[in-house]
């Protein structure tokens, strides 16, 4: 019997998605973030799909990530942000590079002339993150310095904001207001050096952000990172899971670890086969739902590591007379006129909806639908 729930992607939501970004940012070039296997989506389908679309560039964390989309057959250019991948890998798997500190951007000009090659490269610009980069009012003259590196070809700079929903508009401001005044700074700058920053947030609610190219990830996904709900945008994942048994419990008895929740009727308990060794956050126990014949059922107790209980008993009694006992729930989705989206889990659950995406997109077998052939 398979382990845990069953994962369904739109390609055609995704689809849709990257183009509403591409609109809105007057077709710039898209520079489509896909680490974390894409949200938890998949990395070589969505990657595959965007190709096909045209997409300018993929981002990803880690150079492993970047490996796994060309031997899978991806050609378009992959930008690496945080990691440094060494020559080899570069060259091997034509890499873009994303470099940080002057260190890293010393020594890979330096291998790059003795292999009598120039490597083509983005630099991260601190503004305010803290996080990795250049710090934009501090290391001028190392940036400086960077440019003038034989073995290295500065393509791009980059920066990132440090409020993913840019809920506080003010600093954000002062982040790109830093970081323009910093490029105007830079008299060695090559023409032909695209300037980017727009995060999802920032290509759909910043439009002064989009500079020379835009760098969604979130929203690729059908999630507005500054709303619950954004009808511009269609989420792509869906979570389904069984039902491994449905137990009637009188009131009174107690259901799950710590005793945390008894019940008060007569109660048709659910075990579903899900828990957070798969991804379902324990922070949903006696919060969240699941959907069941079209309703929204509330997890009872608290989520163990491989099953979760909830109670059916409203929407089992919801159902027509004679109907079977169902054995499927919508964890992420919709059923009828019923929506449980990843913004709503993790609120009840306390959290993201990027952790809810990645965590239960940790499934790694996943049913793809697109109804043009993707390639």
């Amino acid at each position: 019997m398979k382990r845990g729930p069953s994962i369904e992607i739109s390609l055609d939501n995704i689809r849709h998605n990257y183009e509403y970004a591409r609109g809105l940012s007057n077709n710039r070039p898209l520079i489509a973030v896909v680490k974390a296997d894409a949200y938890g989506h998949g990395a070589v389908r969505v990657a595959t799909l965007l190709e096909g679309l045209g997409v300018f560039c993929l981002g990803v964390a880690f150079s492993s990530e970047a490996i796994q989309l060309r031997e899978a057959g991806i050609t378009v250019p992959i930008m690496v942000f945080f990691d440094t991948p060494d020559i080899e890998e570069i060259v091997r798997y034509a890499l873009i590079p994303v470099i940080s500190e002057a260190g890293y951007a010393r020594t890979l000009s330096e291998t790059a002339l003795r292999n009598n090659m120039q490597v083509r490269a983005h630099v991260k610009v601190d503004t305010g993150m803290g996080r990795f980069g250049l710090v934009s009012d501090i290391d001028l003259e190392r940036i400086e310095a960077l440019l003038t590196l034989k073995g290295i070809k500065v393509t791009g700079f980059m920066s990132h904001f440090s409020e993913a929903d840019l809920v506080d508009m003010n600093f954000a401001n002062i982040q790109l207001d830093r970081f323009v005044a910093l490029m105007a700074r830079l008299t060695a700058l090559s023409g032909g050096v695209l300037r980017h920053i727009a995060n999802s947030a920032a290509t759909m609610y910043l439009p002064q952000a989009h500079l020379d190219a835009i760098r969604p990830g979130l929203m690729l996904y059908g999630y507005d990172p500054l709303k619950q709900d954004n009808s511009a945008l269609r989420p792509a994942m869906t979570v389904k899971c069984r039902i491994l048994d449905i137990r009637r419990l009188p009131a009174g008895r107690s259901v799950g670890y710590g005793r945390t929740f008894v019940t008060r009727r007569e109660t048709l308990v659910g075990v579903i086969g899900i828990g957070y060794a798969d991804g379902f956050p324990r922070g949903l126990s006696n919060k969240g739902h699941v959907i069941v014949n079209g309703h929204l059922a509330p997890i009872i107790g608290r989520v163990c590591m491989d099953v979760s209980m909830a109670d059916l008993t409203d929407a089992i009694s919801s159902a027509a007379n004679g109907e079977p006992a169902p054995r499927e729930c919508v964890l992420l989705g919709s059923q009828g006129n019923t929506v449980l989206s990843a913004s709503h889990i993790a609120s009840a659950a306390g959290t993201i909806s990027y952790e809810i995406l990645t965590c239960l997109g940790r499934t790694p077998e996943k049913t793809f639908t697109y109804q043009t052939a993707d390639r």
